[in-house]
């Protein structure tokens, strides 16, 4: 076997290695930053949307993707500014949703057009170089706002919002360097392609094709329909296979090639006693369990609507002498209790729950403060929770999200009741809660997930030490 046959052996199994890498290791990686990226725009579009700097997309829900685009980026009136990136922001983190749902983080999948789609939306909103000065009307509307909040008195939100773009940013620049690393190793993908069914084959005729490149070209090109099926046929490639296998420097340019395709690993850091790893899985649910915060504030704001509503509905004379009343003496207002039929979702039986409004409320007001305090690393709340031992820490979430589970529940009946019990002229004024239903329960599963993961490498190193390994 002579040093070309050599080399493309060689080459045609570090791309094959490589790619069991790609799937293995940094595709997952990939996948990951792009579900950061959706949990981080679920808060920041919640501060944007309660403080009125972005309008809600009301067809949010209605709109149908079957592939992956970049969101619009046509220009718009100043005017106009609140409801156009409310809705192209809408679109973004429904695209964000499809990838994460449905695109298949694999070489075989993410073939150059789907790379190229991903790149364009990557980029629609670039959060890790956003300008007023941007020629893009979209991150230049986008800038303007997050300006206008950070001109407000409201430090708690500008500290979040901070700390979100600072992530998105972080997380858009990583998406772009694993990308560009997909796409190079694509076109080293295509040739091994080209090389392991063409070019090995019996019947290819190599002293032919060392001829001339043009023979190569010819030969490359006949076998190509019947083994390559639908790819196209990429002139660029095909010429540097050709070069690389055939040409005058073809051992000089397999050699770089090879080196190119080598797996970069750096040594395993020694772990500590309290295993970091460990330790930020379980952290990391924390700062899921976080993330409900904005969602149960837009659920108080609703909550206090609805009872409002039903209250003046019930505004009779009756009412408002039992109440002038009780102002008259100092008496307490008595609580508004609500009979709810709640549905048990893993027997289907129905069963009757009184529920307390006021101090329902309440509740999910104080989860709302609760939960913005562990949201981020920075926040005191955080810190604090982040001192304790991880399995006190399991302790808070799974208790948490027990009594979260169990809210759901509630939720889900106070939005039915709501509705059925508003007049026919105060039904327009109820304003449902399905959507932020919707959101915390997802958050509440990513969170579960995560949990999920910490309790098992707990399990395994409880096994390990009982087996006597103790540096686990």
């Amino acid at each position: 076997m002579d040093n070309n046959e050599s080399f493309s052996k060689q080459i045609i199994e570090a791309v094959e290695t490589k790619a069991a890498w790609f799937d293995s290791t940094d595709l997952p990686k990939l996948h990951d930053s792009f579900r950061n990226i959706k949990g981080y725009m679920t808060n920041f579009v919640s501060i944007l949307s309660r403080k009125g700097f972005i309008h809600d997309d009301p067809y949010k829900h209605e709109k149908k993707i079957s592939t992956v685009t970049p969101i619009d980026d046509s220009p718009f009136l100043d005017t106009e500014r609140s409801s156009v990136i409310g809705t192209r922001l809408s679109d973004y983190d429904n695209m964000l949703e499809y990838i994460c749902s449905y695109v298949k983080f694999t070489v075989d999948a993410l073939q150059m057009d789907t790379i190229k789609r991903l790149i364009a939306f990557t980029n629609s909103v670039p959060w890790d170089s956003l300008s007023n000065t941007s020629p893009k009307p979209t991150a230049k509307g986008l800038c303007e706002i997050i300006n206008s909040v950070k001109n407000s008195k409201d430090t708690m939100s500008i500290s979040m919002m901070n700390d979100i773009l600072s992530l998105l940013g972080k997380e858009n620049a990583s998406i772009n360097e694993h990308l560009k690393s997909l796409a190079d190793f694509q076109r080293e993908y295509y040739k091994a392609q080209v090389r392991k069914n063409i070019i090995e084959l019996d019947d290819f005729d190599k002293e032919q094709a060392k001829g001339s490149s043009s023979n190569a070209v010819a030969m490359i090109r006949k076998f190509f329909p019947q083994t390559m099926g639908k790819k196209p046929f990429y002139n660029e490639l095909v010429n540097e296979i050709i070069s690389e296998e055939f040409g005058p420097n073809a051992q000089a340019l397999s050699m770089k090639l090879l080196s190119k395709l080598e797996i970069k690993s750096s040594a395993p850091k020694q772990k500590a006693t309290n295993t970091p790893d460990q330790h930020e899985v379980i952290m990391e649910a924390v700062r899921i369990l976080g993330s409900t915060s904005s969602q149960f504030e837009i659920l108080k704001q609703k909550l206090d609507e609805n009872k409002a509503t039903l209250d003046n509905q019930q505004n009779n004379f009756f009412h408002k002498l039992g109440t002038a009343i009780r102002k008259a003496f100092g008496l307490r207002e008595k609580p508004v209790e609500y009979k709810l039929t709640v549905t048990e979702s893993v027997t289907h039986t129905t069963r009757m729950e009184t529920v307390r409004i006021q101090e329902f409320i309440a509740d999910i007001e104080k989860r709302s403060k609760v939960y913005a305090a562990i949201s981020m690393r920075k926040n005191a709340g955080y810190m604090k929770l982040e001192q304790l031992p991880d399995t006190k820490i399991l302790e808070f979430l799974n208790k948490q999200l027990s009594e979260c589970q169990k809210i759901l529940v509630l939720l889900g009946s106070l939005d039915t009741y709501f509705k059925t019990t508003a007049s026919a002229l105060n039904g327009s004024k109820i304003r449902g809660i399905k959507i932020e239903i919707s959101a915390l329960k997802g958050i509440l599963h990513k969170a579960n997930q995560q949990k999920a993961d910490f309790v098992s490498m707990l399990e395994e190193k409880q096994q390990l030490q009982k087996l006597g390994i103790k540096n686990v």
